[in-house]
């Protein structure tokens, strides 16, 4: 088996995103980027360079279903007649059957004005567009195994930086394809979205992603393939640096809270208070991630007035 890491150009903040092309039949890849031209082509040389066609390509996993990672899956499909697969809880999004009611409903609850939720939504149609929607998927859970003609890799379910994130283990040799579980150089981000087993809440997204790494921990990979970046080869430090930084990052987001009851968007404006405005989603979605892991916590209580949930000090 031959494992190459492919960097694919992405037009967002945090740069290039890493693709996985697995040289053994059935050819699998891993990822794909975003649907561009720029990154159509940089996939295409990439893959032909190391002896491959794009339509020899039989097989198309999703670790998670953000437009950087799985953007190109319809284009390759078609080229390819490759099968995508995704795990079930981010399959929606990949089909792209979505609903922006209930989007526009987890926004107005922690509190952002209308003019905000609207200019998210603006914001998420022009991410949407760099995603084509596809259909026909076939899912992937955890403990499946994606089988090769001699080797295989386990799926393990990761949700944390979404709720149906698959990373991909090969006990055999300790490897794991982490997809944006494990970063090297970036805090991986708890995007808020809907609870796939209830879509009337939030995903306790920042929970399920430290009970996640501490999966990932316990597997003690040696050699750790990021989706952005370089290599990561501890697993269990990257686990403690992790607790470390959401430890503070609760220290801080509780001496923020004034004595009356706020909205996350109220905190979020405080806690990043000069971050660009492309860039406000991806704060609200990490201070609520942490909002209601301080809930959890019993740091925070919640209330809720006219559908808005207002939280204070315990």
């Amino acid at each position: 088996m031959r494992l190459y890491t492919l960097s694919i150009p992405t037009p967002f903040s945090v740069g290039p995103v890493n693709v996985f092309l697995i040289v053994e039949d059935p050819i699998t890849l891993v990822d794909t980027g975003p649907k561009t031209d720029e990154a159509f082509r940089a996939l295409r040389d990439q893959v032909e360079a190391r002896g491959v066609r794009l339509e020899q390509i039989r097989r198309i996993v999703i670790s998670h279903a953000h437009e950087d990672h799985a953007g190109l899956a319809a284009r390759l499909k078609e080229i390819s007649d490759a099968t995508v697969y995704v795990h079930p809880w981010d399959a929606p999004r990949l089909r792209q059957d979505a609903d922006d009611h209930r989007a526009r409903s987890l926004l107005r609850r922690v509190g952002v004005p209308p003019h905000v939720v609207e200019a998210f939504q603006t914001q998420r149609r022009r991410y949407r567009a760099l995603l084509d929607p596809i259909p026909d998927v076939h899912l992937l859970d955890e403990g499946d195994e994606l089988a090769f003609e001699v080797r295989s890799f386990r799926i393990v379910h990761t949700p944390g930086h979404t709720p149906g994130h698959i990373c991909l283990w090969r006990p055999g040799n300790r490897t794991l394809l982490a997809g944006d579980t494990i970063l090297k150089r970036i805090t991986p981000n708890p995007i808020m979205s809907p609870d796939p087993r209830d879509d009337r809440r939030r995903f306790p997204s920042l929970r399920m992603y430290l009970q996640s790494l501490a999966r990932l921990r316990d597997l003690a990979p040696t050699l750790i393939y990021t989706g952005h970046g370089r290599e990561v080869d501890d697993a269990g430090a990257y686990y403690t640096n992790m607790q470390r930084h959401v430890r503070r990052r609760q220290s801080r987001l509780l001496e923020l809270f004034p004595p009356q009851a706020v909205t996350a968007w109220e905190i979020s404006l405080k806690l990043f208070p000069e971050v660009r405005q492309e860039q406000r989603f991806l704060a609200l979605s990490e201070t609520s991630a942490h909002v209601d892991f301080a809930c959890e916590q019993g740091r925070l209580q919640r209330e809720e007035r006219e559908g808005i949930e207002y939280y204070r000090l315990t």
